[in-house]
């Protein structure tokens, strides 16, 4: 194996450097940087004296490291001759410490992975889990150690460090020290120090804390939005997707400002980022673009499935970085592609937020493919510049590449909800003007106070399932015999298509009856009406003032004479054969007679388990002289999907003209 040549040239200049010695005593304030060169030695120690526990022969201050290279301590040892390597390393280095300083802390930069610290071999502190039963971590920056006063007292401390590096971390960065820092001094002025410096620090992710709250924020309003207009599921899968989007942004600030195990939050993130956030956008897409369960959307979700055991297994089982970044990678394309395929599909088709998605939306997906790119190529080790992050400035804070796509795409998102929303409403007001249009004009389907006619009372009752129903009826008494001719109907349908064909037949009913009150040609008119426009059941009554009455049937229910149902013939509905026959009843109405008239909403009113509310039940009610409103509350009790209408006429007296 060939040694590489700048540890070759380290080596042979080890000897000419001088040992890296830092003293307190120079500066005006007890507090002396860390920032030069560290002695290191790639390797675990031996134990010392070989005694078992925490005593190491490299921790021991006596022991001579001369003989070791030294590194720059602000930057790792991948960049400096020992590329790839993992495991464990030791540094070392000297501080002089003058007399009667007090108390002091040790304040260490951040360190790849994890590391166990010494001062004159006596452990002050441990960061992440050591060998043998490693576990990696990250975060927090710097970490301070203090000192013993019995160690400070000696008046020169040598501080070993005995670094893991974890071997998937191993294959895009070095170990050790990655960041300049790290002091030692005064504890009270360290800790002073430090906090000025975490502050400053806080700066640089102003961008990553600015995008979680402004995704916070969209989820919030996505969210209020779907409360508004709970139909809208849009909204709903919108504030997911933000949410979950956020949650990778908070999740990122704690990782930079607090200690985290490393292998749980790459899992966490992945999952977010993955099934969590894939589903989300699925969810969205499939109901804001009217989505098709097609082939693509069920590989799409199949794989976000998948990807959730995917990311969880990944640190673990899936040892070559290279094939798990392109496992995640592969994992999530068919999820972008479905995506970008339904927005063109819906683009060609004129859709207007499609049309308004596009660039936002392909400008997200090209930019997320460039970094995924940018990622497998540094795994690969092809380049170097681009890595997991790819930064557009430092300055005057950090800003990423998927930051300011993320940021366009939320607020063209945000603008283009709006803009639904605000389109949808009126929509609703105009279809809310026509509704109360159509109810103005439905009075006339069912009368507000019926007719007074002499031998003969009325009682009535309706209730549309709708703002507007289907149901009609009208008594028209004729003033020169003495009879009324009723007729009662059912328009085929619901709401407002089926009130405005309603609409059409008391028009037509009306207009029928200045010419003839006969109900036979009072049908045959109104059917001839309907062909092409629609369907309707319909009876015609005429009572005459002896109580002759003559019933014609269109397909509707049968009346209940004292209860009892009667022998009607069935027929077509009108509207369905122009020029049919329809069939005639002759009944005599006799004094305290009463005949129900009623829709099928009635009886085709269901439970909760399906069944009917039946004609039986309606017969026995009626036999016991229930009036129309408890006949249709007991019904719309029972569970009513259709319009109720019933109408009671009572023969009161023997009259003749």
């Amino acid at each position: 194996m060939k040694t590489p040549l700048p540890l070759i040239l380290i080596l042979l200049c080890a000897a000419q450097l001088p040992a890296q010695d830092f003293s307190l005593a120079t500066g005006r304030i007890a507090v002396t940087s860390l920032d030069g060169r560290w002695r290191f030695h790639p390797g675990d120690s031996p134990q010392s004296n070989g005694r078992t526990g925490e005593l190491w022969a490299w921790a021991d201050p006596n022991f001579d490291d001369s003989g070791w290279p030294l590194l720059l301590s602000d930057r790792d040892w991948g960049r400096q001759g020992y590329k790839g390597m993992s495991g464990v390393a030791w540094y070392r280095f000297q501080v002089s410490v003058p007399a009667g300083l007090g108390s002091l802390t040790l304040d260490l930069p951040h360190i790849n992975t994890c590391y166990e610290v010494y001062a004159n071999g006596r452990l002050l502190g441990t960061y992440g889990k050591m060998p043998p039963k490693p576990v990696p971590y990250f975060g927090g920056f710097n970490q301070l150690f203090a000192l013993p006063p019995a160690i400070v007292a000696d008046g020169r401390v040598t501080v070993a460090i005995r670094v893991w590096h974890w071997p998937v971390g191993g294959r895009f960065y070095g170990g050790g020290p990655i960041y300049s820092g790290g002091m030692i001094g005064d504890s009270v002025k360290v800790e002073y120090l430090e906090d000025q410096v975490r502050n400053s620090r806080h700066w640089i992710f102003n961008s990553t804390l600015i995008l979680a709250l402004l995704q916070t924020l969209a989820a919030l309003a996505a969210l209020a939005l779907f409360l508004l207009r709970p139909t809208d599921r849009e909204y709903l899968g919108f504030s997911l997707v933000q949410l979950f989007g956020a949650a990778v942004s908070w999740l990122a600030l704690s990782y930079y400002f607090s200690i985290w195990p490393m292998i749980l939050h790459n899992q966490l993130q992945a999952i977010l980022l993955g099934p969590c956030l894939n589903l989300a956008q699925i969810a969205f897409y499939y109901r804001l673009l009217n989505g098709k369960r097609t082939p693509l959307f069920w590989i799409a979700v199949a794989c976000s499935l998948v990807s959730v055991v995917y990311c969880i297994l990944s640190d673990t089982l899936v040892v070559d970085s290279v094939a798990a970044f392109l496992g995640q990678d592969l994992l999530m394309l068919p999820v972008s592609v479905w995506i970008l395929v339904l927005l063109f599909i819906r683009a060609r088709q004129n859709y207007l937020d499609a049309r308004l998605l596009a660039a936002p939306v392909v400008l997200q997906k090209l930019a997320l493919m460039f970094q995924q790119v940018a990622i497998l190529t540094f795994t690969l080790g092809w380049q170097r510049t681009l890595d997991f992050g790819i930064r557009l400035t430092d300055s005057p804070f950090r800003i990423e590449l998927m930051q300011v796509v993320d940021v366009l795409f939320l607020l063209g998102m945000l603008t283009i909800l709006m803009l639904r929303f605000t389109r949808t409403r009126s929509h609703e007001d105009l279809y809310a003007r026509d509704v109360e249009g159509a109810r103005s004009v439905q009075q006339f389907l069912i009368p507000r106070q019926l007719p007074e006619v002499p031998g003969l009372k009325f009682e009535s009752e309706y209730r549309p399932a709708r703002e507007v129903g289907g149901d009609f009826f009208q008594v028209i008494p004729d003033f020169l015999d003495g009879s009324a001719l009723i007729v009662i109907g059912d328009v085929a349908g619901k709401g407002l298509q089926a009130g405005m064909l309603a609409t059409l037949i008391v028009g037509a009913l009306r207009t029928a009856t200045t010419f003839s009150t006969d109900p036979i040609q009072i049908l045959h008119t109104l059917n001839n009406r309907l062909c092409d426009r629609g369907n309707a059941t319909c009876q015609a009554l005429r009572i005459t003032s002896d109580g002759h009455a003559t019933l014609v049937n269109a397909g509707h229910l049968p009346p209940y004479l004292n209860g009892k149902e009667l022998p009607l013939e069935g027929a077509l509905p009108l509207g369905i054969i122009p020029g049919i026959d329809f069939p005639v009843l002759n009944f005599q109405l006799d004094p305290g007679d009463t005949l129900v008239l009623m829709s099928d909403g009635i009886a085709e009113a269901q439970d909760v388990h399906g069944g009917l509310f039946g004609f039986d039940r309606i017969g026995a009610m009626l036999e016991g002289q229930a009036s129309p409103a408890i006949l249709a509350d007991a019904a719309q009790k029972f569970g009513h999907s259709d319009d109720i209408t019933v109408l009671a006429i009572t023969r009161t007296t023997a009259r003749t003209v």
